[in-house]
């Protein structure tokens, strides 16, 4: 009798949580703007308590992509920070989760594109999802890739799990 309530408890938390944790793990486009204004070596994003800093060697306010390393994370709540040394990150496509313990970006190397997944408080790197010859959009906690294969066109869908990585939806 003892478990049966410990069961019914743990499902009732499960049906209330997973809403919740749905709701942190929708994605939100950041805008990614000089940090200075004028000023074009360093570009930053910012949420509610993490800000982004992304270097720049071009001098070039209309910059599209960010080949510096490193991505900076700045936590403003703990004033810490971390670092992520690898990567050429666009910048159009700079994503953070609701509760901004999740960031994702679009990076590519020669003809590969990749959507990374990272958490913001040590900067590991969580989940890549490959999106070479993709195309691809995010909604909330949604995404979904198109891929042309010759006269064969392929479709596939994620969507973000109570860890807020992709997981496949069933088609």
């Amino acid at each position: 009798m003892h478990l049966r309530i410990i069961s019914l408890v743990f499902a009732v938390q499960c049906s209330i949580l997973a809403p919740v944790q749905a709701a942190n793990c929708q994605l939100q486009n950041l805008a990614v703007t000089p940090l200075q204004p004028g000023h074009y070596e360093v570009f930053h994003a910012t949420g509610k308590s993490v800000e982004l800093r992304f270097n720049s060697v071009s001098n070039d306010a209309h910059v599209d992509a960010f080949p510096e390393p490193p991505l900076q994370i700045l936590q403003r709540a703990s004033n810490t920070q971390c670092e992520i040394n690898a990567g050429i990150w666009v910048r159009k496509d700079v994503y953070l989760s609701r509760d901004e313990q999740l960031l994702l970006t679009h990076e590519y190397s020669g003809s590969n594109d990749f959507l990374v997944f990272y958490s913001t408080r040590d900067c590991s790197k969580l989940h890549e999802l490959d999106v070479s010859v993709s195309t691809w959009k995010i909604s909330g906690n949604l995404i979904r890739t198109e891929k042309q294969d010759g006269k064969r066109r392929s479709r596939q869908d994620y969507a973000l799990n109570a860890s807020c990585l992709p997981q496949t939806m069933r088609k």
